[in-house]
């Protein structure tokens, strides 16, 4: 595996961590994501999200919740956390706010009446809105190291 340097422009250092933990999150959507592409391209049976997967969703949630706690703290709410960016860390850290705030909400809308009685073509639209933001991360992360 290859070092990649990246250099953010902020304002706040402090937001930069802040900015790494929600980009932990979009590496572990990224994962699941890749692999439910590929078994959805393929003809074999479809076995993601598997046990793991479920567990490091919710632990993905649970650090999203305090990640965006501490820049609600910090900054009054992800509008003002993004405003501390510059460039193409801006575009980034507004893409990976995006996916990880819907992701969240998503998540929380599910868990309000559980997984088995949500309605299939919400969830199925939720997945397709997911999948496609976690590639805008990924086209914005690609661009902030020069990588387009």
């Amino acid at each position: 595996m290859e070092d990649i340097n990246v250099e953010f422009q902020a304002s706040n250092p402090r937001s930069v961590k802040l900015l790494d933990k929600l980009y932990d999150g979009h590496l572990v959507l990224n994962d699941i994501g890749f692999r439910l592409n590929e078994q959805l391209s393929g003809d074999g049976e479809i076995t993601v999200p598997n046990e793991e997967d479920v567990q490091n969703l919710n632990d993905t949630f649970k650090k999203a919740v305090d990640t965006f706690t501490q820049i609600t703290e910090e900054y009054g709410d992800v509008n003002q956390f993004a405003e501390n960016f510059f460039g193409d860390t801006k575009t980034f850290a507004e893409a990976v706010i995006t996916e990880m705030v819907d992701f969240n909400n998503g998540i929380a809308d599910i868990a309000s009446v559980g997984l088995e009685s949500y309605d299939d073509e919400k969830l199925n639209d939720w997945i397709n809105k997911m999948m496609g933001e976690v590639v805008d991360t990924n086209e914005a992360f690609n661009k902030l190291i020069g990588e387009e």
